[in-house]
C-alpha cells in the first residue's frame, strides 16, 4: 500500500490555487514546469494554445492533432457554448502521477482570465483541503497507484505512478 503524501501549495493573495504540471516538450526529454490555476468549477482541464507553442508544439501540430479527435462543447462561465479541441501530450506528471497520450483541451483565444485550468477531469482523482486562514492547499491523490480520466471514444490514454 502506498502511503498517503499530501502536497501543500501556498495560495495566492487572491486565494487562487496554482499547480505545476510537468510537460514533456515537443522535441525534448525533460519535463517543463507549466503552471495551472486549480478550477473547481471547470469540467476539463484546458490549456492556453500559445503554451503549448512555447512546448514547441508547432502550429501545423496543434492543426494535425485537433483534426484527429472530436469537439467537446463547453460552457465557459458568462459565455455562450462552444467548440474545445483536444491534443495529446505524448507526457507529463501531475502532482507525482505521470500521464501518457494525456488529452488535454484547447482553451479558447478569447479566454483572457488565466491561460491553463485544472479541471475537474483530473482534480477527482484527489482530495483536497483550503486552508484559507494558513493560505494553504493540501491535496493527495485517492487512487493509489494511475490517475482516471473520462474517456472519449476516440482516446488512448493510461496513467502510472511515477517512480521519483
Amino acid at each position: 500500500m502506498i502511503d498517503k503524501i499530501v502536497k501543500e501549495i501556498e495560495l495566492t493573495e487572491e486565494g487562487r490555487a496554482e499547480i505545476i504540471i510537468n510537460i514533456k516538450p515537443f522535441d525534448e526529454l525533460e519535463l517543463r514546469n507549466v503552471k495551472f490555476k486549480l478550477d473547481t468549477g471547470a469540467d476539463i482541464t484546458t490549456i492556453n494554445k500559445n503554451e503549448l507553442k512555447v512546448l514547441g508544439y508547432g502550429k501545423e501540430w496543434i492543426i494535425n492533432n485537433m483534426s484527429k479527435h472530436p469537439a467537446l462543447t463547453v460552457t465557459r462561465a458568462g459565455s455562450k457554448n462552444e467548440p474545445a479541441y483536444y491534443v495529446q501530450i505524448p507526457k507529463c506528471n501531475i502532482l507525482g502521477r505521470d500521464l501518457f497520450n494525456w488529452p488535454i483541451y484547447i482553451r479558447p483565444e478569447t479566454d483572457k482570465d488565466f491561460p491553463n485550468l485544472l479541471g475537474i477531469d483530473i482534480l477527482h482523482n484527489f482530495d483536497f483541503d483550503f486552508r484559507y486562514s494558513s493560505g494553504i492547499l493540501a491535496i493527495w491523490p485517492i487512487n493509489e497507484s494511475y490517475i482516471k480520466i473520462p474517456m472519449l471514444a476516440s482516446q488512448e490514454i493510461f496513467a502510472v505512478k511515477s517512480s521519483s
